[in-house]
């Protein structure tokens, strides 16, 4: 009868639906646009992206099982050519736009003391700044306001970030053949899960 809903077939082209999606999902993590895509995400979060931004890469990462340190090159590429953009932009306008930026978090107090360490040695309160609550773009810029040596500023933000990416991407790998089977059945649940979490983190740092 017309309108009439067999509920066998709707699920029937649910699970169609969902093995296109997982089909789709796969040949683009295993495609070669996979890792230029992942060295976008590195970029984003060292520039305009305030905040971790693992709910999107963590899922790829799993989804690379034993090669996702492939990913977390990918994510390093990205986030150091981000830190010289950063680097470039605090040195040329530091007072007019990252001191602002830094008020806007009330850490102008922050900035000024971390502009006074970096005056004293770039490596360090840099290499710092990689592993705490403020924003690493933010750090980044203020070493281009500070002046601090580009081969110095370059060691610090590629240490801190590939300690960063390549221990999750570690973890990952060691799941073993097992965890890496078990993703592959769920990898579809992974990223819809990922992409959820960071969209209810956007929505958590934009309205509080």
């Amino acid at each position: 009868m017309p309108g009439l809903s067999i509920p066998g077939v709707r699920a029937f082209s649910i699970k169609e639906k969902q093995r296109e999606l997982r089909q789709k999902l796969s040949r683009f993590l295993d495609g070669p646009w996979a890792l230029p895509f992942c060295a976008l995400i590195g970029f984003l979060e060292n520039t305009i992206i305030l905040f971790a931004m693992e709910p999107l890469f963590l899922p790829a990462m799993a989804a690379r099982g034993r090669k996702a340190w492939q990913i977390a090159a990918a994510l390093l590429v990205g986030n150091v050519i981000a830190a010289f953009a950063m680097y470039a932009l605090g040195m040329w306008a530091g007072s007019a736009i990252i001191e602002p930026a830094f008020a806007s978090f009330n850490a102008t107090e922050t900035y000024h003391e971390l502009i006074g360490k970096l005056n004293e040695d770039c490596f360090w309160p840099l290499f710092m700044v990689g592993i705490t609550p403020i924003p690493f773009q933010l750090g980044a810029a203020a070493a281009g306001a500070a002046g601090c040596s580009l081969l110095v500023f370059a060691a610090a933000i590629t240490i801190s970030r590939a300690i960063r990416y390549f221990t999750e991407a570690g973890i990952i790998m060691a799941l073993g053949e097992r965890g890496e089977k078990w993703i592959e059945q769920h990898e579809l649940e992974i990223f819809v899960l990922g992409i959820g979490i960071f969209i209810g983190m956007a929505v958590m740092f934009f309205l509080f």
